[in-house]
């Protein structure tokens, strides 16, 4: 399957696969686009080229992410996010976040870093669970209920005759404590008084990876702060991991440790 661009030039839908996944994610290097859509990062590259040249995306390296080895960021451009959009598929892309595309160019170096990451650790867990389908916050625009400030990614897993639903949260070492703090607090305050209510489903668990495992240790004595203070009326399971954990989630699948139990790791389909 083909489709046109100005009415003139075709791209092949493996293509087009490339702006749904940009789509998605936002920003994307080479090899984490190439992984998604299982395909060979070399021919990645060359399809990524013709992009470039139709103007669907484009690529930030600056030279400070260059000398520490951080990736080359391909990201949507309003022309490509509009070439989308203009598919049946895909008609339902907000002209919002076209607007809101223009900002991609010049965000933080931070931002585009946290969506690496984010990306990375997803991949990570869809080769562990294979039924695990994850939406980002792009996906998540499409539905009212989900909070005002969203989860990095709201993950659900289909395990046996159960479907587990997650809010996903990569937590950066730079993240400040009264941020992070706010972010656990208006989680808590949005199921306590039944945002989730409207999906007619289990509130999810709550997932947040850190960076690093102290600051796993911070967040941890961050959120007991926000439920001993908040006393929320409804059961609310949070689990945590860290990056590293994550990483590495093909030798080990058992790395999330509760609030209430720290000491005991557990896998992510074991959650309640």
């Amino acid at each position: 399957m083909h489709s046109r661009v100005d009415g003139r030039s075709v791209i092949k839908q493996s293509q087009v696969n490339i702006l749904v996944i940009l789509y998605k994610y936002r920003f994307g290097s080479r090899q984490l686009i190439a992984e998604s859509l299982n395909k060979n990062p070399d021919t990645m590259y060359r399809n990524l080229l013709v992009l470039i040249k139709h103007g669907l995306i484009n690529v930030r390296l600056e030279k400070r992410s260059k000398l520490y080895g951080i990736p080359a960021a391909y990201y949507l451009t309003p022309k490509g996010l509009r070439h989308l959009q203009s598919l049946a598929d895909y008609a339902f892309i907000d002209d919002s976040i076209i607007k809101g595309s223009y900002r991609d160019k010049s965000v933080s170096e931070n931002t585009v870093l946290h969506t690496f990451a984010v990306f990375q650790q997803i991949l990570a867990l869809k080769r562990q669970y294979p039924t695990l389908k994850a939406f980002l916050r792009r996906d998540m625009a499409r539905f009212t209920y989900f909070p005002s400030t969203p989860p990095s990614a709201f993950l659900s897993l289909y395990d046996s005759s159960t479907t587990k639903r997650f809010f996903f949260d990569y937590v950066q070492d730079t993240l400040e404590r009264k941020a992070f703090y706010q972010k656990v607090s208006a989680y808590i305050d949005y199921f306590d008084k039944g945002g989730w209510d409207v999906t007619g489903t289990d509130i999810p668990t709550l997932l947040f990876v850190a960076e690093k495992a102290n600051t796993e240790y911070r967040i941890k004595r961050l959120i007991k702060g926000a439920l001993s203070r908040l006393e929320p009326d409804v059961e609310i399971q949070i689990l945590t991991t860290t990056k590293r954990a994550i990483e590495q989630i093909d030798q080990q699948s058992v790395i999330w440790t509760s609030i209430e139990d720290p000491d005991e790791l557990i896998a992510l389909y074991q959650a309640v």
